[in-house]
């Protein structure tokens, strides 16, 4: 039996080289890929510890305060001079906010912020607006735009053309605000200046007394403008036909009428003089 015969592939030299050229472009883009995850993973390294001295081990070298409350501005000095040179992390930024708010709370906002390129740490409170001072229950307070009720005033309030009264005060009149608000800039337009406004802080009753002696029983906080100017004409008409003081009832404004009434006048009865000694 014949043996078999054998037969040796050979590669042309150009084909080889092919060959050869496609290993090695697929080595190095292999060895590129091993590169360049090496360098990701060193600079995700680097930002790590570059985020942990900056942001977690944040110490601000000074403070700036920004305030245009003067009384305010110098308590937030003396709580950052305190926190300056010490660890400030996002906790207790929030606890610094906490502790300026329960020390003022005429505030309306207080922000801590950080500043990790400059090493700087701010400082900013913004006062609420003060639309009114009340007399509550006994107590001077002051109602801010919100409808809080402030044991302080850090806004510059100025005191209001009439004085304001409130029985049973709530901890928030956000209703009560919004119609002061819409309510002093018309204190001009009345035919007789009005001077003190007292309501009841659970039914928001609330009565308007006028310089004339007039009372004015407002009812619900709405129409104030148009109140306000009909409340003009029909006084006008009722003081020339009947003497004072008397007693404006809006209350059913909202149906287009308005009462007015005299006030009773309580005499007192006089006493019967002593009979003297005999």
């Amino acid at each position: 039996m014949a043996a078999k015969k054998k037969y040796r592939v050979t590669v042309r030299a150009k084909v080889r080289n092919q060959l050869l050229r496609r290993g090695g472009a697929a080595a190095g883009v292999a060895l590129g890929v091993l590169f360049a995850s090496w360098v990701f993973g060193a600079g995700i390294k680097a930002s790590r510890q570059f985020l942990e001295s900056r942001v977690f081990s944040f110490r601000p070298g000074s403070f700036e305060i920004n305030c245009p409350s003067p009384e305010v501005a110098a308590s937030l000095k003396e709580l950052a001079d305190r926190a300056v040179k010490s660890r400030l992390s996002s906790g207790r930024c929030a606890e610094l906010e906490r502790e300026v708010k329960s020390r003022h709370p005429g505030l309306a906002s207080v922000k801590v912020s950080r500043n990790f390129l400059t090493g700087k740490a701010g400082l900013t409170a913004v006062p609420e607006e003060v639309v009114s001072a009340v007399l509550a229950d006994g107590a001077t307070v002051y109602l801010g735009t919100t409808g809080r009720l402030m044991p302080e005033n850090l806004s510059g309030f100025a005191a209001g053309p009439f004085a304001v009264e409130l029985a049973g005060a709530p901890r928030e009149a956000p209703g009560f605000a919004a119609f002061l608000s819409g309510l002093k800039p018309l204190a001009g337009l009345f035919y007789s200046a009005p001077l003190a406004l007292y309501c009841d802080g659970s039914s928001w009753d609330c009565r308007l007394k006028l310089e004339d002696g007039t009372t004015v029983l407002w009812g619900k906080f709405e129409f104030t403008r148009l109140k306000v100017l009909r409340l003009n004409e029909v006084m006008r008409d009722a003081s020339r036909k009947t003497a004072g003081p008397l007693r404006a009832d809006l209350r059913s404004f909202s149906e287009g009428k308005i009462f007015v009434s005299a006030v009773k006048q309580t005499v007192t009865p006089k006493k019967p003089a002593r009979a003297g000694a005999f």
